[in-house]
């Protein structure tokens, strides 16, 4: 079945349309929320509350080809993920921009690192650092966007990657140094 097929099927109520929507994204969008909230439970209830505003809104929502779907989806999810992150008090950003002594070298370091550590790595940052470096590094955002998501200025977005990524710097090398 076609997307505008099962788009058309969702906008009447057909529940085995929203089950074929729900499948298509699901994992893909598990696992966007789940490098915000870092938590399998609040991904799982970020979810449902990210589907069911889907489900209730799609009656809005306007096909502009293959990707707009799927960009309107993770859109809702983003925002439900960070707002479950904002319930829970989680979110802390330091608006300072220490100066951090950075070594070009830190490369060659970094190649040997495998996606299973860098996920662990990334996954145990600090909530405000992990969700501007997941949004900006891996999810594409600007800090602009970046900012107008997450109700920061956008110097504090790229105060946050710069930390963001100094921690990862200081993580891997802490696990290289420790035969991790």
């Amino acid at each position: 079945m076609e997307i505008k097929e099962v788009i058309k099927h969702c906008k009447s109520g057909n529940q085995i349309a929203q089950g074929v929507l729900f499948n298509l994204h699901y994992q893909q969008m598990y696992n966007l929320s789940m490098r915000i909230l870092s938590n399998h439970h609040d991904v799982e209830d970020a979810l449902i509350i990210s589907f069911t505003k889907v489900f209730n809104s799609i009656q809005q929502f306007e096909y502009r080809g293959d990707n707009s779907l799927k960009k309107w989806i993770k859109t809702i999810v983003i925002n439900e993920s960070i707002r479950h992150l904002n319930t829970k008090n989680k979110i802390r950003y330091n608006e300072s921009l220490l100066e951090y002594e950075t070594n070009t070298d830190y490369a060659a370091d970094i190649i040997d690192i495998d996606i299973e550590q860098a996920f662990f790595i990334i996954e145990a940052l600090p909530a405000g650092y992990r969700m501007v470096f997941n949004l900006f590094a891996i999810e594409g955002y600007s800090h602009k966007e970046i900012a107008e998501l997450l109700n920061i200025s956008e110097s504090t977005s790229k105060s946050q990657l710069r930390k963001a990524r100094m921690n990862i710097i200081e993580r891997i090398n802490k696990a290289k140094k420790n035969g991790n």
